[in-house]
């Protein structure tokens, strides 16, 4: 009896010290795992992990503060070596980082120094676009140098860039601007679309021949494009040049562009960077142009606005339309939002510049439907600011991310879908989440959060804050590097039920425990989804018969039968299709 007791008594302290045992395995693996990130040289990633662990009881608070300090220093140390290897940009995100983290900043430079010093660098490459970009983000523009403020102004005018002269010209003041008549003059004179069309080119690109039903056809890619740089750099639509750099064609291709000067002439072109998200490509040519455009940040842009846009439909080089802006905020890309317009364009418009009544560039055309006439598309210039010097670099922009998919709510913007791997999931943000406010900004639509990451660099440490059953959290996220197609991603890597909520607009949880058959109930339909719009609703139950990815059109494939309450659980079999290039990741 007593020899029973013993081993009961035993069995029992065991079971009991099981879960300390696991949490202090889990802690030990914690610390090592943030020692290494400290060591390895990503100390934004620990310090995002530390924000979340504050929420938990895994590691003593002063356990937290001590490694947070390391991480501190860490970055500290990184911004001294990258001021001494003259890594600018590192330096420019590591500054922001500490000053986030409320910490004192070693001694050297300011940010606004910094901002000044990588200006000055492309001014000494005679990268002038990527110049006046730079002192444009400038922090506190208001604080720099008048002479600094002066030669933006020149630089800006001799770029035809009348957003930029106006920002130096109210900084420096009235007083200024008429002692330098030539300035005035330049501000005084809206830049006219004729006078542009020196600075036009059409691009060529030549795809060999096409072979369809056993006859060859030539097969050929035309497109419009505009110079931004006296050196011969301009721009054009991604979707134009693709083939010039997307490793999954494999066919022919030669870049070439026409000049309105000698329309004949074929020169050939390069392309130096590009980005898919925002179809934008930066090409070189060797000439100099008569013209060159800029891009500006104007932001006040209103339905009725009169436009022109300049561009090659068919082929027809310098041709001008006019119309006016349709409708704003079109969530008709990956990031970002787009310009509804009615001037017209064809098939060879696309990378064309859209230009206001003053003879700004507001945006790029870069889309239409063919069967809505007076529908196109065109993205607007301040995104592009964003990335315009990174443009420059070879190869394909990378853009910052968070690795959440989100729907806008009455109180912010829902977490419908949470990336495993991205900093979200190391933030502690789950689905059901509402996120209210990011980078110092309320989180109320989807184009404005994807505009305040847009302004960082992927490692930069971005405040958040969001709603869990009324508990309001704050933490800090580290961004990482955004896939080209985040919901593509997704599926390589995921159940592809977890991207339902992405693709499809509705929360669905697993039903019954036979394995070969997915049968799901809906938990949740977001409204103006495609599930929304079949007329699926919460409480449905559906079997699924078939998910399927076409990954040449790039759509997803759901065939299901489902009972839906409405109709009296009768069962339909329905198919519900989806772009993987949806709009809503942040």
């Amino acid at each position: 009896m007593e020899a029973a007791l013993a081993l009961v008594f035993l069995l029992s302290a065991g079971c009991a010290s099981e879960p300390d045992v696991m949490v202090s395995e889990r802690s030990e693996v914690i610390r090592r795992e943030l020692q290494n990130q400290i060591a390895e040289g990503a100390p934004e990633t620990a310090i995002q992990r530390i924000s979340a662990l504050r929420r938990e009881e895994i590691l003593s608070q002063p356990e937290l503060d001590g490694l947070e300090g390391r991480a501190v220093e860490r970055m500290a140390l990184d911004l001294e070596k990258a001021l001494a290897e003259d890594r600018l940009d590192a330096a420019i995100r590591l500054y922001g980082n500490l000053e986030i983290l409320d910490q004192q900043i070693p001694a050297g430079p300011d940010i606004n120094e910094l901002y000044l010093r990588l200006a000055r660098r492309y001014v000494e490459e005679d990268n002038g676009p990527a110049a006046v970009a730079t002192l444009l983000r400038t922090p506190e523009l208001s604080s720099l140098p008048a002479p600094v403020l002066e030669d933006l102004a020149r630089g800006a005018m001799a770029l035809n860039n009348r957003y930029a002269v106006r920002v130096a010209v109210e900084l420096l003041g009235n007083h200024w601007l008429r002692e330098n008549d030539d300035v005035e003059r330049f501000l005084a004179e809206p830049g006219s679309p004729v006078g542009m069309v020196g600075g036009m080119a059409t691009i060529w690109v030549n795809r060999g021949i096409r072979l369809e039903g056993g006859i060859g056809y030539p097969d050929r890619v035309v497109g419009s494009g505009f110079f931004i740089d006296p050196r011969g750099y301009l721009i054009t639509n991604y979707h134009v040049i693709s083939s010039e750099v997307d490793p999954a064609y494999e066919g022919y291709s030669r870049l070439f562009v026409r000049l309105p000067a000698d329309p004949a002439e074929r020169i050939p072109a390069r392309v130096v960077g590009y980005s898919r998200i925002f179809d934008i490509a930066l090409l070189k040519v060797e000439v100099d142009p008569d013209y060159v455009f800029s891009f500006t940040e104007i932001r006040s842009l209103e339905p009725g606005s009169r436009i022109y846009a300049i561009g090659s439909p068919g082929g027809l080089e310098s041709t001008i339309t006019s119309g006016i802006i349709s409708a704003t905020g079109r969530r008709f890309l990956q990031m970002g939002d787009a310009l509804q317009v009615d001037v017209p364009i064809n098939p060879g418009s696309s990378g064309g510049p859209l230009i206001d009544a003053e003879g700004n560039v507001v945006g790029v055309v870069f889309a239409g439907i063919e069967q809505f006439e007076g529908v196109n598309f065109a993205i607007p210039s301040f995104w592009l600011q964003n990335f315009l010097p990174r443009l420059y670099s070879q190869g394909e922009v990378i853009h910052p991310w968070m690795g959440v998919a989100v729907e806008q709510v009455p109180a912010g913007l829902e977490v419908s879908y949470v990336d495993r791997e991205s900093p979200a999931a190391a933030a502690g943000l789950r689905v059901g989440d509402v996120i209210t406010g990011l980078a110092g900004w309320p989180a109320e639509k989807i184009g404005s959060a994807q505009r305040a990451i847009l302004a960082y660099d992927a490692g930069s440490l971005v405040p958040a804050t969001w709603l869990r059953d009324g508990e309001e959290i704050e933490s800090l996220i580290a961004l990482a590097e955004r896939p080209w197609s985040p919901a593509e991603a997704g599926l390589d890597g995921n159940l592809h039920e977890r991207l339902f909520p992405v693709l499809f607009g509705m929360q669905v949880s697993r039903e019954g425990g036979v394995p070969f058959m997915r049968r799901y109930r809906v938990d949740k339909v977001y409204r103006g989804s495609i599930a929304d719009e079949t007329g699926i609703t919460a409480g449905d139950t559906f079997t699924e018969r078939d998910f399927s990815v076409d990954r040449e059109l790039r759509i997803a494939y759901l065939r299901i039968v489902v009972k839906k309450r409405t109709e009296g659980f009768m069962q339909t079999s329905i198919q519900l299709p989806a772009y993987l290039e949806t709009d809503n990741f942040l």
